[in-house]
């Protein structure tokens, strides 16, 4: 036990104890924060699913003499489950829940900090932007979208396409209604540009294929035209 100058004791056994937990919380934040985005990179079919690979974030791997007598149920068979669009009957749900248990940005500042330091590939990106979800998004950039940003966006969200046409359409039109948006369409780059109406083309191509395998014939193809006209970009057909 040690004392300040002005009497006052420490207690440096409750100062090493504290560092100890502190050090544990961060390192288990990070190990789930990874798994976290293992999970949605690789698609994990519900959240059940989800949440079991965050849960055991913390196991390493078995050693030769170890046995498991633990039985897991795990519905691995994610096509099986998948309706005539090629989406999860729950897919809608599963996102709202991981929404929940990721640290989201609470604004475009914290975002930034995060797009920069921890989702470098397009592939990351792309799964950081469809668990935070287009009302969400809508609200961080409420007063605008920073700077190059949105090329990042058209880049990213391509490989979004073909497995959830419906939640990328959703962001862009979402992000559309943020302000200052006709500004920062109007500064995209020429491959900003190109990325912009490669995802457009991607998208019309798929919702066309929904379309036509829709058994009550509704059709988001009129709306994502509109979206077009206010992305500039124009349609190839």
């Amino acid at each position: 036990m040690a004392t300040h100058d002005d009497g006052e004791s420490i207690d440096f056994n409750k100062l090493e104890k504290e560092l100890m937990q502190a050090v544990e919380a961060d390192a288990r934040y990070w190990r789930e924060n990874d798994a976290k985005i293992r999970a949605v990179t690789n698609k994990v079919a519900t959240y059940e699913e989800f949440k079991d690979l965050v849960l055991a974030a913390h196991l390493k791997p078995l050693d030769k003499g170890d046995k498991v007598s633990t039985t897991f149920n795990q519905p691995w068979n994610s096509t099986a489950n998948r309706s005539k669009s090629g989406h999860t009957p729950s897919a809608n749900q599963d996102t709202d829940q991981i929404k929940q248990v990721y640290r989201l940005p609470k604004n475009g500042q914290e975002f930034v900090r995060d797009w920069r330091r921890y989702y470098k590939t397009d592939q990351e990106r792309c799964a950081f932007l469809l668990y935070i979800g287009p009302q969400k998004l809508q609200q961080i950039f409420k007063a605008e979208i920073s700077f190059g940003l949105l090329g990042d966006f058209m880049s990213a969200l391509s490989l979004g396409v073909e497995q959830s046409p419906e939640l990328v359409f959703d962001i862009l039109n979402s992000l559309r209604q943020v302000n200052r948006f006709a500004l920062s369409v109007r500064f995209m780059s020429k491959a900003e540009k190109d990325s912009c109406k490669k995802l457009f083309d991607a998208l019309e191509g798929k919702l066309t294929c929904i379309t036509s395998d829709s058994s009550d014939g509704s059709s988001l193809l009129p709306e994502l035209q509109t979206l077009r006209d206010l992305y500039d970009v124009k349609n190839t057909s």
